[in-house]
């Protein structure tokens, strides 16, 4: 199948990016650990990587034998996607790796096509080009939900924006069934389709209940906490019993990251203290320009998603979820239409993306 000069250029960004971040990622754990690893994948075998590992092994379970009760606080399709694919594949870390990526790939191109529906090929191409380059967009390779979060909210959008609601809203239920911000594509793409019937309720039809059916992405993962505790909500205990985890308000969060840069070391002092409010306080500005440059339901589900992630006991991941807030790479495609803004932006970010990088796959926290 020959493809158009947009997919093939986009093609060759997804390479690159693939590329660029496992050689790097395996060159530089060498070179600092003065070790060979196992495999060019074992070293992406850290942090929430091996939880999800263990859920798509093991499935969730209730024993207060060992800590693996904990994992229900990590949503359900990911895992189940891997355990799939290690069906054909016979490795589960190879398996996460693969659904990662192609995901990506598939963010990228749906990122591309809903761009281009308001834009210029050039304003599309630099809103690819800076999410994947973007500090924390390493996590887009790696065995997180990020990059099938990311794919499955973008296409939701994508057929929303194209009027095709069945398939938005079984996008969007799969999205829910990824990560606990996607219940907000839910009201947001109700906004979307009320805007292109001109805010006449009139104008509803009954298309419009398609919709309703993103709410079972998050209804299935009420139904997995109940079958494994007998508890729909008992992932919220966990999160307020196990690490002291709640709603509150922003304001808490921030002083509590800005404090902490101070009694922590210096490297944590960065990471786990100051990088969170920086990131935070540069995408609430980027959501705040969004809504005077892009369309109105981008801009709502990026500041509520925001809202979401920062309205807890204590911040922790921020750069990381901030990735997910798509709608704020189309407003920095807008503000990059100046070339030195363009070459800024990629610099610093492909800069701190090699840190950051480095930084994970030596086991260090990197969101």
């Amino acid at each position: 199948m020959k493809l158009s000069p947009p997919e093939r250029d986009l093609s060759i960004i997804v390479l690159i990016s693939i590329v660029w971040t496992f050689g790097l990622a395996y060159v530089a754990y060498i070179l600092l650990e003065n070790i060979y690893p196992d495999s060019i994948i074992s070293i992406w075998n850290v942090w929430d990587t091996q939880h999800y590992l263990d859920i798509a092994q093991y499935g969730y379970t209730s024993s207060t034998f060992d800590e693996r009760n904990l994992q229900i606080v990590f949503f359900p399709l990911y895992p189940y996607m891997i355990k799939l694919f290690s069906l054909i594949f016979k490795n589960y870390l190879l398996s996460a790796l693969l659904v990662s990526n192609l995901a990506y790939a598939a963010s990228v191109f749906y990122l591309f096509k809903l761009v281009r529906l308001d834009y210029e090929s050039d304003d599309a191409f630099r809103s690819v080009i800076y999410i994947s380059v973007f500090p924390t967009a390493i996590f887009l390779h790696a065995g997180y939900t990020e990059s099938l979060f990311l794919a499955l909210s973008i296409a939701c959008f994508y057929y929303g924006r194209r009027e095709n609601w069945a398939l938005a809203g079984v996008f969007g239920m799969l999205a829910a069934a990824t990560r606990i911000t996607g219940i907000i594509l839910l009201p947001v793409l109700v906004i979307e389709y009320l805007h292109q019937q001109g805010f006449k309720i009139k104008e509803v039809r009954k298309n419009i209940l398609w919709l309703a059916v993103i709410a079972l992405g998050f209804a299935f993962y009420l139904a997995v906490n109940y079958a494994t505790f007998g508890d729909p909500f008992k992932f919220l205990e966990i999160q307020n019993q196990h690490w002291n985890k709640h709603l509150d308000f922003p304001y808490k969060g921030f002083l509590y990251s800005l404090g902490s840069a101070f009694w922590r070391e210096p490297r944590a002092g960065v990471t786990a203290g100051l990088a969170e409010p920086i990131f935070a306080v540069l995408g609430l500005a980027l959501i705040i320009y969004s809504f005077f440059r892009i369309r109105l339901s981008y801009s709502l589900y990026a500041l509520a998603t925001w809202l979401l992630v920062t309205s807890t006991s204590f911040w922790l991941s921020i750069p990381r979820y901030t990735l997910s807030m798509f709608p704020i790479f189309i407003a920095l495609s807008l503000l990059g239409r100046r070339r030195t803004v363009n070459y800024l932006i990629i610099f610093i970010s492909l800069t701190l993306y090699a840190l950051l990088l480095i930084q994970y796959v030596r086991f260090g926290w990197a969101f």
